[in-house]
């Protein structure tokens, strides 16, 4: 191919590139007028905001719901704890043999006295061992014992120690 005809297909590339872009100008610009003219538009106006004080009014009523339900839930679990801390009391007040009478029906038995915790027990510490003994050798100190039977990794080789 000749320099004249890659510049005739680069000219007609380009010529056609910009009519593209052109057009593509222009749709875009008729596209933001008709926004435009719609976001002006009284009556669009007006239907926006009914909708947001819908949307307003929506919000109120559902968070009065929610706060509704959530005092209902903390109320029942109130309920609840004090339910299972008289429980907790009366197994701990209750004696084992059952030699007094329960408490009358209306009052609330006395917490028990709290006591204070109990110190955690105390170990014995073992004896120390006793230093070894060594005759006739005094201080002199072992050379640590070669290890048998450990055989060496090698890479890519075969042991030859077999």
């Amino acid at each position: 191919m000749n320099d004249s005809q890659w510049d005739a297909k680069l000219k007609s590339f380009l010529k056609k590139t910009g009519d593209d872009f052109k057009r593509f100008g222009t749709d875009v610009k008729e596209e933001a007028q008709k926004l435009l003219t719609e976001v002006q538009d009284p009556k669009r106006q007006q239907k926006l905001r009914d909708g947001l004080k819908d949307v307003g009014v929506w919000a109120k009523k559902t968070a009065e719901e929610v706060a509704t339900l959530v005092e209902t839930g903390v109320k029942k679990a109130e309920g609840a704890i004090e339910k299972a801390t008289d429980k907790a009391n009366d197994f701990l007040v209750k004696p084992v043999g059952g030699e007094t009478a329960p408490p009358a029906a209306g009052k609330k038995a006395a917490a028990p006295a709290a006591t204070p915790p109990s110190p955690p027990p105390q170990m014995e510490e073992a004896p120390a061992p006793a230093p070894k003994k060594t005759v006739g050798k005094g201080a002199a100190k072992k050379k640590p014992a070669a290890k048998k039977g450990a055989a060496k990794k090698t890479i890519g080789k075969k042991s030859q120690e077999s």
